[in-house]
C-alpha cells in the first residue's frame, strides 16, 4: 500500500491517463510531472474489478492502529476490503478493522479500512517452544558499525504487572499493548540505528496477590501464569531487538510486586527473593542452554542489591524499582544519599525508574537526571477515583550521543 506522491497524483484523470497508450513525456507534460514519475506510477498501477490499485494512502493512530484509504470507480463490498488486504500479502482473518467509504467530487469513491489492528492470540494458547527456538536461532542480520548513528538507545519495560485488570482490560489487552511497544521500537532502531540497546526492566513485571487485598479477586492469572506470561513476552520482546543492533543488555532489577512473600506484604527472603529475577534467570538458562541469541547479555544487580548501574559505551545508567522512597519526585534525595554512600548507582549519569506509572524527568545535582518510565500495565482505577487522572502508558524509548539524550518517545 503506497503512500499518496502528491494532491495532483490523485485525480481520477491522472491515474486513467496512465493506463492508455499516451506516451510517458505527453502524460508528465500535462500533469507536470516529471517522465520517471509517470514511468514508475505506471509500474504500480493495474485494474481489477471497476477499481485502481495504486493512489493509495495510510496512517497511523496515536493508538497504534492503521487507516487505510483507497480509490475505485464504485463502492467496495466487504469482499473488496478483504480481498484487497488479502493481495497486500496478509491474511484478513488475523485482523480486526472496520470499513467505509466517502465521495469524490471529481467522480469515484474513496474506500476506507480503518482501526486495523492484528488479532492477539490467546494466553492460554499453549507456546510452541520448537518454533520460538527456531524463530531466535533464524537471525542473522547485525548492522555494521558504519551503519550506526547514535551511540545507544534504551527501552524501559516497566509494570506490565502480569494478571492484572483494570479500566484498560486484562492480560489479552495488556499483551497486546506490550507487543505493539516492542514493534514500534523495532522501528525506532532501525530509524537512528544505535549500536547497542539497553532493556531497562525497572520491575512490577506481574502483579502478584500479596500487594494489595484486592488483587486474588481482580486478576485474571494466578501466580504461576503471570510467570509465564512475564517469561513469554520477556522472551518475545529480546528476540524481536536482537536482530536489530549489534549488543542488547537486558537489566533488570528487583521490586515489591516482585517479592516473594507468605502474606500481604510480608517479604519471605532477601532482596533478590523476587520473582522478575527469577524471570531473568531462566531467560539467561534458556539463552544458553538452546545457544541462541548470542548478542545479548543478561544483567542483574549484586548480591542483596535492589539497585544497579549500567555502564554503556557512553554513558551510564542508574537502575532502581523506585518504592525505595514516597514519591517520584523523591528519588532524587534517595539517589543523593546513595551517591553519598557509593551504592550502586551511585556514579549514573541518569538513574531510572518505575513504579510510580507516570512519566517525568528532572534534573538531580549537577547535571544528572532521574527519569521515571510510563507503564504497560492496564492502569490503576483507584488512582484515577482519587485523583482524576490517568497516565499515558506505553515505554519510554530514547537514544544517546555521548550522555546527551535525544529522540525521546513514549512507545
Amino acid at each position: 500500500m503506497a503512500k499518496v506522491l502528491g494532491e495532483a497524483l490523485e485525480t481520477p484523470e491522472f491515474l486513467a491517463a496512465l493506463q492508455t497508450d499516451r506516451s510517458s513525456a505527453n502524460i508528465a507534460a500535462e500533469f507536470g510531472v516529471a517522465d520517471t514519475t509517470v514511468q514508475r506510477r505506471r509500474k504500480k498501477i493495474k485494474r481489477k474489478d471497476g477499481r485502481f490499485v495504486g493512489g493509495e494512502s495510510f496512517w497511523t493512530n496515536p493508538d497504534g492502529t492503521i487507516d487505510y484509504q483507497t480509490f475505485s470507480e464504485r463502492v467496495w463490498t466487504r469482499k473488496d476490503h478483504e480481498d484487497f488486504i488479502r493481495e497486500s500479502g496478509i491474511d484478513p482473518d488475523t485482523l480486526t478493522f472496520s470499513t467505509g467509504w466517502t465521495s469524490r467530487p471529481g467522480g469515484g469513491f474513496w474506500n476506507k479500512i480503518n482501526n486495523v489492528r492484528p488479532i492477539v492470540e490467546s494466553v492460554e494458547e499453549t507456546i510452541d517452544w520448537p518454533a520460538a527456538s527456531k524463530f531466535i536461532e533464524n537471525f542473522t542480520y547485525i548492522p555494521a558499525k558504519r551503519d550506526f548513528l547514535v551511540d545507544s538507545a534504551i527501552l524501559q519495560p516497566t509494570d506490565e504487572q502480569w494478571g492484572k485488570t483494570d479500566f484498560a482490560g486484562g492480560t489479552p489487552e495488556t499483551e497486546e499493548r506490550v507487543l505493539q511497544s516492542y514493534s514500534n521500537f523495532v522501528d525506532y532502531i532501525k530509524e537512528f540505528r544505535p549500536r547497542q540497546v539497553l532493556l531497562a526492566r525497572t520491575g512490577d513485571g506481574i502483579e502478584n496477590t500479596c500487594s494489595t487485598g484486592s488483587q486474588r479477586d481482580t486478576n485474571d492469572l494466578d501466580v504461576p501464569h503471570q510467570l509465564v506470561q512475564s517469561f513469554k513476552m520477556d522472551l518475545k520482546g529480546v528476540s524481536m531487538i536482537a536482530p536489530h543492533v549489534q549488543e542488547v543488555l537486558d537489566a533488570r532489577v528487583t521490586s515489591n510486586h516482585g517479592r516473594w512473600r507468605t502474606g500481604m506484604k510480608a517479604d519471605a527472603g532477601n532482596p533478590h527473593a523476587d520473582f522478575g529475577i527469577g524471570v531473568g534467570r531462566q531467560l539467561e538458562l534458556t539463552q544458553k542452554t538452546l545457544d541462541v541469541l548470542p548478542n545479548v547479555k543478561f544483567l542483574f544487580p549484586e548480591a542483596l542489591m535492589e539497585s544497579m548501574t549500567v555502564q554503556l559505551d557512553t554513558v551510564s545508567f542508574g537502575m532502581v524499582h523506585g518504592h525505595q522512597a514516597g514519591g517520584p519526585d523523591k528519588m532524587g534525595d534517595w539517589w543523593g544519599k546513595q551517591d553519598h554512600g557509593r551504592m550502586p548507582t551511585w556514579s549514573a549519569d541518569y538513574l531510572l525508574v518505575g513504579h510510580w506509572h507516570s512519566y517525568r524527568k528532572y534534573q538531580s545535582g549537577d547535571g544528572r537526571w532521574v527519569i521515571v518510565g510510563p507503564a504497560s500495565d492496564p492502569g490503576s482505577s483507584w488512582f484515577s477515583n482519587l485523583k482524576g487522572e490517568r497516565a499515558t502508558s506505553g515505554m519510554l524509548a530514547a537514544c544517546f550521543e555521548g550522555k546527551k539524550q535525544r529522540h525521546e518517545e513514549i512507545l
